[in-house]
């Protein structure tokens, strides 16, 4: 698999995230505790369908539907049909971060230190 790089922000140059979130909030709001241990199950179990999600999940399925949608939307799933299944892919097996800090945006500075 591969790592999806993503930014804060709006797009910026060609070699720069894939992917842009709004907000710092926006990429929280997607990436909760609940969804990452969804995505997890999906790479770990490969259900065949939203109701075999469902069940590996405990989560109701209107929710888990929405949920999927919104992380197909940002390349994170995709939603595969197998007959009259529907069952989520996983596309990544990491999320890279990229958060500017100022304008320029983070290329070319140097990290100093190891600050936690």
């Amino acid at each position: 698999m591969s790592v999806l790089k993503v930014g804060i922000g709006q797009a910026g140059d060609g070699d720069g995230p894939a992917v842009w979130f709004p907000s710092t909030e926006s990429f929280a709001r997607l990436l909760t505790e609940d969804n990452r241990t969804m995505l997890r199950l999906i790479a770990e179990r490969s259900p065949e369908s939203l109701d075999e999600l469902v069940e590996l999940t405990g989560r109701a399925k209107p929710n888990l539907s929405r949920s999927l949608h919104r992380l197909a939307s940002y390349g994170i799933v995709r939603m595969e049909r197998h007959g009259r299944k529907i069952a989520p892919t996983l596309l990544c097996d990491a999320i890279e971060l990229t958060l500017p800090l100022t304008g320029r945006g983070l290329s070319g500075t140097k990290k100093k230190g190891n600050r936690a």
